[in-house]
């Protein structure tokens, strides 16, 4: 769909961007024979951390809001809270029940390969969630009134983290920033004058582009997480707000680069990983599961040609599975999305590949492969020139 039409779309408000729960579900193999035929081999998992409070960049949006000095307590300012843990632990319950018999139920390290964002909120998350992935078996029990085992994670460098795009890569900025100066664009914008100024008036902080209306909803969700409501004012306006974040994240992978800058880093890792699985080296971990944020759970599903825009919400979850036809030999991916953890998941169509559950492996390399950008590339990348 172009830019245009999907503009349009959002400007009459009926964008559909829910990812409904009438496709073919997972545990629901016989609605697909190639399915039924074939097992899971790998999965890439990426999930964005659970439920966290403001961070100041979004707290710098609302001036004219008077908060109470504890208000974060015992928290703090971008941090997981109770609420956020808890389903960080739902998150792991969703990975034991989808990918057991993948995985074993002991924790092995070669199976699994674990990494997180530097962020206090992403590596609490998926301590929380790994504890429900991998309750320790008598084996591995080392404390018996402690149902906890330790398990390690990667984190890369703030700068040279993918996964990080959005604040660490100028040229994605500028790429995603130029779209808003696009005619079709500007004409949505000047159509939404009035939100733009009376966010201003109430506010006390001018905005002047989506992004920053977007970290204004981002802003009244986690205060809501600690329990102190959205004024008035801005529950009559909330739609005009999240049609403002959508458009957000229809510009944010709108071009090839964007996707590329933004998702390139973990589809090279699945190329590089099912390749090598492929040609028989069985040393590749079978899981990888990458606690990140809803920008990356948003732009692998825009690299893989399913996505409608919307934000991720708290513990929402996308896996690349690569499925083998048990018949055949032949190889395939699988796009499934959790988009509220609890709820049944879906299965995503790619797009371009005839509609089917499975995505045969080489033609989705082929839609893909664009997108890839080997880590070693990233920076380079990122420069402006």
């Amino acid at each position: 769909m172009s830019l245009v039409a999907l503009l349009t779309v959002l400007s009459i408000g009926v964008c559909s961007c829910q990812y409904h729960h009438n496709s073919h579900k997972p545990n629901q193999p016989d609605r697909d024979d190639t399915l039924a035929k074939s097992d899971m081999v790998m999965a890439f998992v990426v999930f964005r951390h659970g439920d966290r409070t403001p961070d100041q960049g979004e707290l710098n949006k609302f001036p004219n809001f008077k908060l109470e000095k504890n208000a974060f307590f015992p928290f703090g300012k971008k941090a997981l809270t109770n609420r956020g843990k808890e389903r960080a632990s739902r998150v792991g319950q969703y990975l034991r029940d989808r990918y057991d018999g993948l995985i074993s139920r002991l924790y092995l390290p070669e199976e699994v390969h674990i990494q997180t964002t530097d962020y206090a909120r992403t590596k609490m998350s998926v301590l929380v969630a790994l504890s429900s992935l991998y309750p320790p078996l008598a084996m591995q029990r080392w404390n018996p009134r402690l149902n906890w085992q330790p398990i390690p994670y990667d984190t890369p460098l703030r700068d040279d983290d993918s996964l990080l795009h959005f604040n660490n890569c100028p040229a994605y900025e500028q790429l995603k920033n130029k779209l808003y100066d696009l005619p079709e664009v500007q004409s949505h914008l000047q159509a939404s004058k009035g939100l733009f100024e009376i966010l201003t008036e109430k506010t006390g902080y001018n905005f002047t582009i989506p992004e920053e209306i977007f970290m204004l909803d981002n802003l009244f969700q986690a205060l809501n997480n600690v329990d102190i409501p959205t004024p008035q004012w801005a529950q009559k306006i909330m739609p005009n707000i999240k049609e403002m974040t959508k458009l957000e994240y229809l510009v944010m992978f709108y071009t090839d680069e964007l996707k590329r800058i933004s998702a390139g880093g973990i589809l090279a890792d699945v190329v590089n990983a099912t390749k090598a699985k492929i040609a028989g080296d069985n040393d590749q971990p079978k899981l990888f599961i990458y606690s990140a944020h809803e920008d990356n759970v948003a732009s692998l599903l825009a690299a893989s040609k399913v996505f409608v825009p919307h934000q991720p919400k708290y513990g929402s979850t996308v896996s690349l599975e690569l499925w083998r036809n048990r018949v055949t030999g032949k190889y395939g991916f699988m796009v499934v999305y959790a988009a509220e953890i609890g709820r049944t998941p879906v299965v995503l169509p790619v797009a371009g590949c005839g509609g089917g559950m499975l995505c045969d492996y080489n033609t989705f390399l082929d839609l893909t492969k664009d997108f890839v950008l080997p880590h070693s590339e990233y920076k380079m990348h990122c420069n402006i020139s």
